[in-house]
């Protein structure tokens, strides 16, 4: 059965659906939604109106998190979610924190235009990052570059997507990965260099470009 994702090239959770199908070496016809005419399929297909979304046959799947998890079962090759229960739920936690906890922070940092509130919402943001690597990253004590050790996982996927936007809230509101977060810093250089990574990546003007919005400036 072929496969289609509705998507857009600067949305990060359809970047984490495109990652996952690249990793897995599947075919698939992309169709970039234009979020200012969005076609009646689209609409039918995605009931929420956003990307990323899937149709495999007559299945229609959407939420990023969702559909990842659902190509690693019908795709069982290479595995991305780990088989272990505890690894399991391990990995699901934080991408539900990433999802529930780090973005509402991330972006409303971005969107704020106090400058007062910013430094303070900046330090929060700050304190996530610490928490990964503190509580994450370091946790389970893997020595291999990525979160559950040597192998890429959905984990990974979920999270790097929102690591190439950072040259956004970089230039912005001055916001990075802080010196004391070794793990996570060599992390992000590991996912930089995956082949799936690099055949779709945007450099960071591109970011600092389309974000302009949410901060409140002129595009670049």
């Amino acid at each position: 059965m072929a496969l289609e994702l509705f998507t857009a090239q600067v949305c990060p959770y359809a970047h984490r659906t495109r990652l996952t199908l690249l990793e897995k070496g599947l075919d698939v016809t992309l169709h970039e939604i234009d979020f200012k005419n969005k076609s009646k399929r689209f609409l039918e297909i995605s009931p929420y109106g956003r990307v990323p979304a899937l149709v495999h046959g007559d299945t229609v799947v959407y939420e990023s998190a969702i559909i990842n998890e659902y190509l690693d079962e019908v795709f069982p090759t290479p595995r991305l979610m780990p088989a272990d229960p505890a690894l399991k739920a391990f990995t699901r936690i934080w991408i539900d924190y990433l999802d529930h906890q780090v973005l509402d922070d991330y972006y409303d940092l971005l969107k704020e235009q106090d400058a007062s509130r910013q430094a303070t919402m900046r330090a929060k943001v700050e304190e996530r990052f610490r928490f990964i690597e503190r509580d994450g990253l370091s946790r389970h004590g893997c020595t291999g570059p990525y979160w559950l050790g040597a192998d890429v996982s959905l984990l990974d996927l979920a999270y790097y997507p929102f690591f190439e936007r950072l040259p956004a809230w970089r230039h912005y509101r001055g916001i990075d990965v802080p010196a004391d977060c070794p793990r996570l810093r060599a992390w992000m250089g590991a996912m930089a260099a995956r082949p799936s990574v690099r055949s779709m990546a945007n450099d960071g003007s591109y970011y600092v470009a389309r974000y302009a919005g949410y901060a409140g400036a002129k595009a670049a």
